[in-house]
């Protein structure tokens, strides 16, 4: 029988067809084994992150044990509680309560059989193997607790006592309320699907996300997984580990461990966020292999070309993010690591940008919505990265990071504000404005000899970045090693205002308002100052911010009014010349009755004229034009005048004027300082516009002062525009009351 023949071209056909099969499986086999590891270093390179964020909010509440053990140090003093004399330390505690710290239910003592002497006046008895004992040679940090005849769970900080032979005596401790302590913590900020948990040494929950989980322990339903119970957590050094939740769902947690009290802080993290990983490169994967297929076709006649696309695809699928047609992180890392190796003498600056309230987006309008958000983000700052011959890479979400080498740090912050101010202003125009924020690290040759990496690199500036918070005013922050320092100082002024309070550290200085008619003497501000036994003199750009963060600034105020209204009554009981006095009223006063109330409580102390006092309210208040309104009223019934400080710093100073009837206006030193050259000089055009706001404030018959003169070309030309009074160094400084009077007496 003859065969049938195959012709060439066929034959030829079916060669190339078997050829390019077999390179493609190949290939897609390659392929596959190179994701897969891929996947697996991105896996890997999470949970490496995890655990640097998990150890940053372990010293973080660190520093809050190490607060509360300074705090409790306070108290102890060595002659009352070594004397052995239970009623002495007990009439102690009792007399101090009041000075505790909000966070402290009471302060306590306890003797060796467990009786408790509590701060509020109760005695009650503990149970004396929960607490500090005699091997405890340092502050004990104990574990949850439920005191005798309450209901709230706390944990205590304690001070074994000793007398002089060296004999347990007792315990001096504080109770800290499990809610205070949750609060102070309440920015530790992780992912939308992570959240942290806290141990105590019996494996027992401090903190929980989950309120009703508090004083619970927890033990797997999966037997295989008995050793991720939290008993079992508690007695094991930090790990990562599988587990599962009481839900029954499967998850990954990483834990650290707290030195100061042997809890142990588990930062739980769903599947999900591991799936998400997976997911992103399998939905590549599929479009590889449809694409493969599609090539096989096209290689039966134009094999060669169709190859070298395929080769120069693989490599962009693999090292490219998909939604943004940016680098990866592996990639992004693997570059600035090779940058960093290439040129050991170069600086370098990296950067970590995100968007702040993206879930909320997301959540509102959508994923895809939120994905053109992220487009339009990466777009502006590749377009930045290629300006700046910089690389460029996306993390998880929307977070991105640049690096590039500059010439120096200087110049480099300098480009950086413009670029930003200039992306801020373009991004408000989004259809969906989006607020970024940035963090900022530096490499200099010096750091290579520590061996720094461009993780470490990325840990700095997203650790700078995290201190911005919720502050829309800043956005951005560069990391430095005094951003911790600044941290604990902060922590030790507010550790510190009430006592200072108390001890009378806060002191009043005077400075001289000026009528810049004659250079005579018709007022002056009274300006606070804080003189610390430890720090010395302190400025009030130093703790303000802080006093109006945390609310103490209230009671700060009410301190300097007492100050001025017992000096104006001394200056008027020794016939001195007097001239009126200006307080300034924080912009936390937002209750017009209660201000009022406790102000001319204070006032009426004194018996003196309400036309020596000046209230110096802000325009940028926290307070609505209502309120501002209300109180400027108020206090013109009751005889004072009133001045708007810092005026023309806020967003709608003119409308404000026909609003509020404020008596003067005092305009903010920014309008001289932004506009004065080195010579002292104002700009043509500055000067017409502070010309326009004087006639304008005598249109509408208000007084006008200035603050910062400091030059004679400023006082000249804020006497030749009518302007009334002028308050600044050129004329002085602020003084002290001897200093004061005797300016009033050469100035009148």
């Amino acid at each position: 029988m003859k065969r049938k023949s195959i012709s060439p071209e066929k034959a030829k056909f079916i060669s190339s067809l078997l050829v390019t099969i077999t390179f493609m499986v190949i290939a897609l086999i390659a392929s596959g084994l190179y994701t897969k590891r891929m996947l697996e270093r991105a896996r890997n390179q999470y949970f490496e992150s995890l655990t640097t964020s998990t150890q940053g909010f372990a010293k973080i509440i660190s520093t809050q044990l190490t607060d509360y053990k300074d705090i409790l140090s306070t108290f102890y003093l060595d002659y009352v509680f070594s004397s052995e004399d239970t009623k002495q330390i007990f009439d102690f505690l009792k007399k101090y309560h009041y000075k505790k710290l909000n966070d402290f239910n009471h302060l306590y003592f306890m003797t060796p059989d467990g009786t408790a002497y509590l701060s509020d006046g109760r005695i009650i008895h503990m149970v004396p193997e929960n607490h500090a004992g005699p091997d405890s040679t340092t502050f004990f940090v104990s574990d949850l607790l439920i005191p005798p005849g309450e209901d709230e769970f706390v944990f205590c900080v304690e001070k074994a006592i000793f007398n002089d032979e060296n004999e347990f005596t007792g315990v001096m401790g504080a109770s800290i309320n499990i809610d205070a302590f949750k609060e102070k913590n309440h920015n530790i900020k992780i992912g939308p699907r992570e959240s942290f948990m806290l141990l105590d040494r019996n494996g027992v929950f401090l903190l929980h996300p989950r309120k009703e989980i508090i004083g619970r322990t927890f033990v797997p339903e999966d037997k295989r997984l008995m050793n991720t119970s939290t008993i079992a957590m508690a007695k094991s050094p930090a790990m990562t580990t599988y587990s599962q939740q009481d839900d029954g769902s499967y998850i990954y947690l990483v834990t650290s461990k707290i030195p100061e009290s042997g809890w142990t802080l588990a930062v739980k993290t769903s599947l999900d966020e591991i799936d998400a990983i997976y997911k992103t490169q399998m939905r590549i994967e599929v479009l590889i292999f449809v694409f493969l297929i599609i090539i096989i076709l096209a290689l039966v006649t134009i094999e060669s070309k169709v190859m070298n696309f395929f080769q120069q695809k693989q490599i962009i699928e693999t090292i490219y993010d998909p939604l943004t047609n940016t680098w990866t992180r592996v990639r992004f890392e693997q570059e600035a690591q090779r940058m960093l190796k290439n040129d050991r003498h170069s600086k370098f600056v990296l950067i970590e940008a995100d968007i702040r309230g993206l879930k909320f987006i997301n959540q509102n309008y959508g994923e895809e919505t939120a994905d053109q958000v992220i487009v339009y983000f990466a777009n502006a700052l590749k377009h930045f990265a290629a300006e700046n011959h910089a690389i460029i890479g996306r993390g998880f979400a929307d977070r991105f990071y640049i690096f590039m080498r500059i010439s120096s740090i200087h110049n480099a912050m300098k480009v950086l504000r413009e670029k930003i101010s200039g992306f801020e202003n373009k991004v408000k125009n989004y259809d969906i404005p989006f607020f970024p924020k940035y963090g900022i690290s530096f490499c200099k040759p010096e750091d290579r000899k520590e061996g720094i990496s461009i993780q470490t690199l990325i840990g700095q500036a997203s650790f700078a970045k995290s201190s911005i918070k919720d502050n829309l005013i800043i956005n951005f922050s560069v990391y430095n090693s005094r951003m911790l320092e600044k941290v604990r100082n902060e922590r030790f002024l507010e550790n510190h205002m009430n006592q200072a309070l108390e001890d009378g550290e806060f002191f009043v200085m005077y400075q001289p308002k000026i009528a810049l008619a004659d250079d005579k003497i018709v007022g002056a501000e009274a300006l606070v100052r804080w003189n610390n036994k430890e720090l010395g003199i302190i400025l009030p750009d130093n703790f303000i911010p802080i006093f109006e963060k945390n609310g103490f600034i209230t009671k700060l105020d009410y301190y300097v009014y007492d100050k001025v209204f017992s000096f104006i009554r001394t200056l008027i009981d020794r016939g001195e010349k007097i001239v009126p006095i200006s307080v300034n009223m924080s912009r936390n006063h937002n209750k017009p009755e209660k201000f009022m109330h406790d102000f001319l409580e204070i006032f009426n102390k004194y018996q003196i004229p309400p036309t020596l006092v000046q209230i110096e309210i802000l325009e940028r208040s926290v307070m609505d034009n209502t309120t501002l309104k209300d109180i400027t009223d108020r206090l013109h019934e009751a005889g004072f005048s009133v001045a708007m400080d810092d005026f023309g710093s806020g967003e709608s100073s003119l409308n404000m004027l026909t609003k509020i009837p404020v008596d003067v206006l005092k305009f903010d030193r920014e309008f001289l300082n932004a506009s004065t050259d080195k010579n002292g000089r104002i700009d043509k055009k500055s000067e017409n516009f502070i010309h326009g706001l004087i006639e304008l404030s005598k249109n509408l018959e208000k007084q006008t002062i200035f603050e910062g003169v400091e030059t004679q070309a400023q006082r000249d030309f804020l006497r030749s525009v009518e302007c009334d009074q002028a308050q600044g160094f050129f004329y002085s400084r602020p003084l002290t009351e001897k200093d004061f009077i005797e300016f009033i007496k050469l100035h009148s």
